[in-house]
């Protein structure tokens, strides 16, 4: 979140209780019983009593030994729920958020997005996810965070834009990692139909024995100049016996914060500290 001054926020609200995100308070998502269809729309969280500058939200609990598990979740909002109410009538905000194995523990710590996104108070929070494994389940926690110092100080979106996402195999675009080198760029993931200033990154693989392995991913827009939008962010598959499990942060070494022009192509690259996993592939949303 871009602040041009120091600002505060005096209002937070989570659906995973006092404790920290991906214990087992945070809400269940379950898939289709076919593979790559999304499940039934979920609440999390009742109508909010303060507008939300932004939220946090992380995956886990989505990893199983020697099994491909890929999974994409979109975020839903009932804006006209009222405070305190459930949400009946639920429209995405986000589709197709990436996630590969998502594990907490054991050196894993969860796929994890932040999005710097206005949402109204009374807005109520729901979320569906569809994996490449029929009927499989997931943690899904948020924390959103309001009532700001300086509200007027603060930038934020109205839109994210996925780019990259094929629902119908719950895959993104590939990507190679270079071995203990900066690879190459991925081919264009898509197009921005709108202006967009702040990024993230889904990473998935095809891989059923997943190597302990710590990767750094860049996204950039450009053809030609290959301006960084998101820059180094952490992907790590560390040794988890009995599961092929992954980590992934939100913002690598800056905040991801970076201009392009509706139009623009988006590209990621990564390396990693060895071989990487077979057929990685990845996903883009971009704020606007």
């Amino acid at each position: 979140m871009l602040q041009t001054a120091v600002n505060g926020f005096q209002w937070q609200v989570n659906n995973f209780s006092d404790l920290y995100p991906g214990n087992a308070a945070a809400t269940t998502l379950t898939a289709d019983a076919s593979a790559h269809t999304k499940g039934a729309d979920t609440a999390v969280l009742t109508g909010i009593a303060e507008d939300c500058y932004g939220f946090h939200i992380m995956l886990s609990a989505g990893a199983t030994d020697v099994t491909i598990r890929r999974q994409m979740t979109d975020l839903l909002i009932d804006p006209a729920a009222g405070v305190g109410n459930a949400g009946s009538s639920w429209t995405p905000v986000i589709n197709n958020l990436y996630t590969n194995s998502p594990s907490t523990g054991s050196g894993c710590i969860g796929h994890n997005f932040f999005f710097p996104v206005f949402l109204k108070a009374g807005t109520a929070i729901g979320a569906r996810i569809q994996d490449v494994v029929g009927a499989a389940t997931s943690l899904f926690s948020i924390r959103i965070f309001g009532k700001p110092t300086h509200p007027e100080l603060l930038k934020v979106g109205t839109k994210v834009q996925t780019i990259g996402a094929t629902a119908a195999s719950t895959t993104g675009v590939a990507v190679t990692p270079g071995n203990g080198a900066v690879g190459s760029y991925s081919a264009s993931l898509g197009t921005l139909t709108d202006p967009a200033w702040w990024w993230q990154l889904g990473i998935g693989s095809a891989d059923t024995t997943m190597s302990t392995r710590q990767y750094w991913f860049d996204i950039a827009h450009d053809a030609t100049s290959k301006y960084l939008c998101l820059q180094q962010m952490i992907y790590q598959v560390p040794a988890v016996s009995g599961l092929e499990a992954s980590g992934k942060e939100a913002f690598g070494v800056r905040p991801p914060i970076q201009y392009a022009a509706a139009g623009q192509d988006v590209y990621v690259r990564g390396s990693a500290t060895g071989a990487p996993d077979s057929s990685m592939t990845a996903v883009v949303y971009a704020v606007s």
